[in-house]
């Protein structure tokens, strides 16, 4: 039974790595015995995983550092789709002016990713990929049309790969997370009245950490959730859940 959560030795690839969600998950993994490639888009210095730079959109460059940390590890037994960005502008026209960037970063990267991560796993027959999405992959969000919809296509491609990858044992999930305190929130936070509309809209009556993450993506990644596949798992304080 306690071996049944452990990541002790796997290989794990995380985008979006060089802060926030991204950065936690990757020294909290590799602090568990995890082997831990972390692709963020310029070097990280305080990192203490192995960092390697790239832009999740160059799928060239990104295809051969797979390729690479497999013929050095001879496995690749999780993916966490990390990777992502957000323009929230009150000027629609200037938010979609972001559209396809927002897409390419968070929707069609993660999809080219996988297939290439998926190429390696079915080797030891045996994976997890998990996807960061958000709760406005079920939600509509104000001023941010190009965000929700990359989440929401995030989410459902999610689904679709689960069905794909999975006669072959090779597993996709995705995490939801609610508000989160990290960079990409640091308006919000900051806001006196949005912080706390937000904080109340919770069941917990809170904002979360990254630390709140922690479990959901080591149990999607252990063998422990060997039987969960094509799963949205919300992480977000009850926000979902909750009435009046």
């Amino acid at each position: 039974m306690k071996n049944l959560f452990s990541i002790k030795n796997k290989v794990f690839i995380i985008t979006g790595a060089s802060s926030g969600i991204g950065k936690y998950l990757a020294n909290s993994i590799l602090d568990l015995g995890a082997v831990v490639y972390g692709i963020t888009r310029k070097k990280d210095n305080e990192s203490r995983y192995n960092n390697i730079i790239c832009d999740v959109n160059n799928i060239k460059k990104m295809r051969s550092i797979i390729k690479k940390i497999y013929l050095k590890e001879k496995k690749i037994d999780v993916l966490i789709n990390n990777a992502g960005v957000t323009f929230e502008k009150k000027n629609l026209n200037l938010n979609m002016k972001y559209f396809d960037k927002t897409i390419s970063t968070n929707t069609k990267s993660p999809i080219l990713i996988s297939l290439e991560c998926y190429k390696y796993m079915i080797k030891t027959k045996k994976g997890s990929i998990i996807n960061i999405c958000s709760l406005s992959s079920k939600l509509g969000f104000p001023q941010n049309p190009s965000y929700v919809s990359s989440k929401a296509a995030l989410a459902q491609s999610g689904k679709a790969l689960a069905i794909d990858f999975g006669k072959k044992n090779i597993r996709v999930n995705n995490i939801l997370p609610g508000y989160i305190k990290t960079k990409m929130t640091l308006k919000s936070q900051k806001n006196k009245f949005r912080f706390e509309e937000r904080k109340k809209r919770t069941i917990l009556n809170r904002w979360g950490d990254p630390s709140d993450l922690l479990g959901t993506v080591l149990f999607l990644s252990s063998d422990s959730s060997s039987y969960i596949t094509g799963a949205d798992i919300p992480v977000d304080g009850g926000w979902l859940a909750k009435g009046v």
